[in-house]
């Protein structure tokens, strides 16, 4: 039996996007949960969320990461899958093969910023853990279960720790993934 799979999306003043994202996903991934993070969206990003039959967090404003760390208690054991509301591309190749942690980079890159601390950001990985990460923040990523189990044991993955403890499971001997797809943002 497959372990089960849930998908957290990450959310904020997306309406207009978020349906057509969520509609891909249920299409790829029927049989997975999908719960969409509201992260204090002044639009009608929820409302559409729900019209398309999943599973809505209402959260205050509290940042992307503390949106989906309250997201993921939410979910059932198993599988995560992490991604953006304003995406369109197949995830699937993610799922594939036995890493333990997965981590979407976009094939082509198109605009986009935070150019200094993407590098940044890598460079850190680099040096506290041994691997290479062209996507080191990617919000589009797999965590398997052991990985969660991980998470889970090392606290509370919204506490000022995080970073640190992101490193520490990094530095883990976990499979890992660093896939190159083709990803694109809704304009």
């Amino acid at each position: 039996m497959a372990e089960r799979l849930s998908i957290l999306v990450a959310a904020r003043d997306e309406e207009g996007r978020i349906g057509s994202t969520l509609r891909a996903l249920r299409e790829e991934f029927p049989e997975a949960e999908v719960i969409v993070a509201d992260d204090g969206s002044r639009d009608r990003t929820a409302a559409e969320a729900e019209a398309a039959g999943v599973r809505v967090l209402r959260l205050a404003r509290r940042g992307k990461g503390q949106a989906l760390a309250l997201a993921e208690r939410a979910a059932a054991d198993g599988t995560l899958l992490l991604c953006d509301a304003d995406l369109s591309g197949d995830l699937r190749p993610l799922l594939d093969g036995d890493a333990d942690l997965a981590v979407a980079a976009f094939a082509e890159r198109r605009g986009g910023g935070f150019g200094i601390v993407k590098r940044t950001a890598a460079a850190l990985v680099r040096l506290g853990t041994g691997r290479e990460f062209r996507e080191p923040l990617s919000g589009q990523r797999v965590l398997s279960t052991e990985v969660r189990f991980a998470r889970r044991s090392a606290g509370d993955p919204s506490s000022t720790r995080a970073p640190e403890r992101a490193l520490e499971l990094l530095s883990l001997a976990f499979p890992l993934l660093a896939a190159a797809l083709l990803l694109a943002r809704a304009a």
